[in-house]
Parts: C-alpha cells; structure tokens; sequence
C-alpha cells in the first residue's frame, strides 16, 4: 500500500469519480436477516446459516462498500453551455453555485474485502466457522475551503487566505484469520457466538493537518502547515526529490509489518418464551471488530512539517476554467501543490498500535409465513475517525422454494428513497451456491456509466460450495 500524500489523492480522485462514500461492515446489510447466508455470521456471529459451506481461493468472496455526504459526481461536475458535462471549475459555473453543494466537512469512507478461504459446518447444533481473508478500509475528510481555493482561488487580484485545517486521511489493509463458533441456549431460544480473530498488518496511514493556512493569489500560494504522516508498511522509507518534498515511498522486502487480535460478539433471542403472542419474533445484536494491530518500529515512519513558511508555484488551472472537462485533472494538480505546501519530513521510527473501526448492530425480525416471508429492521451503527454513521435498514425477505432466496432493503440514511437494496441468493442442497447482493442500487448513472447521485454504494458476489445442512 503506497501512503505517499500523492497516492492519497489518487484515492481521493477514484472516489469521487465514483461519486461514493464507504467505510462500512465488511458485508452487505441485505444479507443479515437471510438464513441461506453464510455472511450473516459476519455480520453477527450468533446468527446460523442454514447449511454448511466451503470457499476456496479459485471462488473467492468478493466484496466492495463506498458512501460519502457530499462528494459525489453530480455535485462536482454540471452542464456547460453546450450541452455537455464540464468540471466545477468551468469559467461557466458559479463560485457560490458550486459551493452550495457542499459542507464545511465532505467526508467518504471505503471498505474492500475478500474471502479467498471458509469453511463453516455444524456439528450437533453446535456451528463453527474457519475463514481466511484480506480486507482494506479507508477514512478521507477534506474541509470545503480546499474546494473553495481551487474555484476562488487563482481569480483573484490580492492574496486571499484559506483555512484547510482538518485535512484528514486514514486506512489501513490487513489479512484476518477468524474462528468462529455459537450454540444454542434456554431450549434453543438463544443463540450465543463469538469470532477471535488473528490480524496480519500490511499497510497502514495517518494524515493529520491539525492547522493549514494557505494565502493564496494568481501567482504564488504562501502557506503555513503542523501536519503529521504517520504510517507503517514493509521496510518503508521516505523519498524526496531536488528540492527537498516529499516524493512518495521506498519499500523493503515483504513482511508483515503488524500483528493483532480482534474479537466479534453476538447474540441472537426467539421471544415466543415470554411472549407467545409474539411467535416469529427474535432480536438480535452484535459488537463487532473489538481489535487492534501493534506495528513494528522498523516497518514505520513519523512525518511532520516544520513550522515554517512555504511559498509554492501552483500548476496552471487556467485549463479547467475553459474546458474543464477532466475531475481527476483538476485535483491531480491540486493536491500536488497541497502535497508542497504541507511540506513533510523526517525520519522517526516507533512502534504503535492503531484500532479497528468498530460497529454494533441490532436487528428485530418477524417471521410472517413460516419459512417463507419474514421482515425486519436493523440499526448499525459504524465508528468512523472522523464521522460515526448510524442507519436503519428496512428488510423484506422472501424465499418462494427451497433453492432461491431474495431480500429486498431500503437503508434510510443514504438512499432518500432512490435506491433501493436486494440481494439473490441461488442455494441448491448440491453443487455451487451463488450469489450476490447490494443495499444501494444505482438510479442514476452518467454516459460513461458512473453514478451521479448515489451518496453510497456496496456490492458483494461469491461462490461457495454447500456442505450438510443445520438439524
């Protein structure tokens, strides 16, 4: 994973050209109230599948999440006076009709994830998991003064100054070995589980811009900057070039640069006991990714700004206000000139220990029609670095014969009633069980086939093998 600033604003630039925000579970919602999930257990690992199951690295799971508050393709690029899509910084739009749009904080988040081995089986009523797998996730906060610089910035005749404290980015990759296991409690009317799993740190990165002031004109930005890189990954080193910025990484031979642990608890409570009135009635809820990884001092590096003054030459934007017609252009030669004016150095090397982004869920489900239809709610809540997101997810799940199985969600934070969830699943007793699911389904799309609206956006697809059913 390269953590040079340069590379973060790739990743910025590829996020929000897909017009999303992520940082959510590692599986998608629509599959925790669906008994022929095998992810469910993820999700919560109280909850049972129906059968056992295999994946292997040939058929591995594949999954990918993404939301934001703002930063999304319709809102940074609009229609020019020819028809046609131009960038925000087309001399045909508006400062404050750009502005408008967004936030004093446009945040995004994004998780990826794949299964490359599982095997869950029952034995008695007792289920057990084994899953190996590697997963990625990413925390980006970018105040509105930086977009207000690009736009406002180089049209001006005086020096204006521009506040872009809280620049944030974090994220982390590591693979994960879990163990999974829950049984049966009080006759069978709760369901108790719990996940240990061992971590394997690959990369991980944080920038901090705790102050940045820009004074900027359209000849010279001046800037002053207390901003901090800190990141680990095997054998990185820092790299600058002639005149002494940051140039990105070297890297030495691959190791695995952290360890840690990290734990999931669930549970699961049919009420018929207590309320018979209410048979088909079960809650559920779950605590998951309780963990940390430690990072080696070797593996990691400590940047900071010194506390001085920086002139830079920014690049020539005059390009964009004419045609405008590429977003990943524009911020491509923004956040290289913000890259000058942070101004990184050093070479500290410490050991440290990061968290995981926990989050906890709930879940009430109803089952209406025996083994058939059932509906639920269920409220995650997701701890983020810089914006925890809490969300309700609407379900209808309904299972018309024994090999099909279909879930229809609406999640109520991001979707605003344009895009709606769903999820197939495909479970022959034999052979191969396919699926795939989304809680986002994408309304509106671009001539190039991008989402222009959509403030979220997940999909996961696998292959597994089934393996003995649940007694």
């Amino acid at each position: 994973m390269h953590i040079s600033v340069k590379l973060h604003i790739v990743l910025i630039l590829s996020l929000m050209i897909f017009s999303v925000k992520t940082g959510r579970a590692q599986v998608t919602q629509s599959d925790y109230f669906m008994e022929t999930s095998y992810l469910r257990n993820s999700l919560n690992p109280a909850l049972q599948p129906e059968q056992g199951y295999l994946v292997v690295p040939v058929m591995p799971n594949i999954g990918a999440n993404l939301q934001t508050n703002r930063i999304m393709l319709d809102n940074f690029t609009f229609k020019g006076p020819d028809g046609r899509r131009v960038t925000f910084m087309h001399q045909s739009v508006g400062v404050d009709q750009f502005l408008s749009k967004l936030t004093r904080n446009n945040y995004m988040n994004v998780d990826a994830n794949v299964k490359l081995f599982g095997y869950g089986f029952f034995k008695g009523d007792h289920y057990w998991n084994i899953d190996l797998g590697v997963r990625a996730h990413a925390d980006i906060n970018i105040p509105k003064p930086f977009f207000e610089l690009l736009k406002r910035g180089f049209t001006q005749n005086e020096q204006s100054r521009y506040d872009l404290s809280d620049l944030k980015s974090t994220g982390y990759s590591f693979i994960e070995l879990g163990v999974s296991h829950s049984r049966p409690f009080l006759n069978k009317m709760l369901i108790l589980g719990a996940k240990a799993k061992l971590l394997g740190g690959l990369a991980d990165y944080r920038l901090n811009a705790e102050s940045l002031s820009i004074d900027a004109g359209p000849d010279f930005w001046r800037a002053k900057s207390k901003a901090t890189l800190i990141g680990s990954a095997p054998g990185v080193e820092p790299r600058y070039d002639e005149k002494g910025n940051l140039d990105g990484f070297r890297f030495g031979h691959f190791n695995i640069p952290g360890f840690g642990l990290a734990v999931d608890l669930g549970a699961e409570y049919d009420v018929k006991n207590i309320f018979p009135a209410l048979e088909g009635l079960k809650i559920s809820g779950s605590i998951n990714d309780i963990g940390f990884i430690t990072w080696s001092k070797n593996n990691s590096i400590s940047l900071q700004s010194p506390e001085t003054e920086v002139t830079v030459s920014p690049s020539d934007y005059s390009i964009y206000e004419r045609d405008g017609s590429s977003v990943f252009d524009v911020f491509e030669d923004a956040l290289d000139d913000i890259k000058q004016a942070i101004n990184l150095k050093g070479d500290k090397r410490r050991a440290r220990t990061s968290m995981l982004r926990m989050s906890i869920k709930m879940g009430v489900e109803y089952e209406i029609i025996k083994d058939k239809l059932s509906a639920g709610i269920l409220y995650t809540k997701h701890f983020r670095n810089y914006s925890d997101i809490s969300e309700f997810t609407l379900s209808t799940n309904y299972r018309p014969c024994q090999w099909f199985a279909g879930s229809l969600t609406y999640s109520v934070n991001h979707s605003r009633f344009d895009t709606f969830g769903l999820a197939m699943h495909f479970v022959p007793s034999r052979g191969v069980n396919v699926f795939i699911a989304s809680d986002y389904a994408v309304p509106h799309i671009s001539s190039d086939f991008l989402p222009t609206t959509s403030r979220a956006l997940n999909i996961q697809l696998g292959i597994s093998i089934p393996i003995g059913q649940r007694r």
